[in-house]
């Protein structure tokens, strides 16, 4: 794992959160409201595995 990993992940992370309040959902669903939750679960599992690795000593 490269050193910036962690680093790197969370700005990601920070920043598809912070586009997704700035999308105004109407009351259903749309696939691009779908898509940048299911986008920030992502990232923030990439970051938690990233994390553990980390506190587990597996560099």
């Amino acid at each position: 794992m490269k050193k910036g990993g962690i680093f790197i992940t969370s700005i990601l992370l920070l920043v598809s959160i912070g586009n997704y309040y700035r999308i105004k959902p109407d009351e259903n669903i749309r696939s691009v409201v779908f898509i940048s939750i299911f986008a920030i679960g992502v990232i923030a599992g990439v970051l938690l595995v990233q994390i553990i690795k980390k506190l587990k000593g597996e560099d």
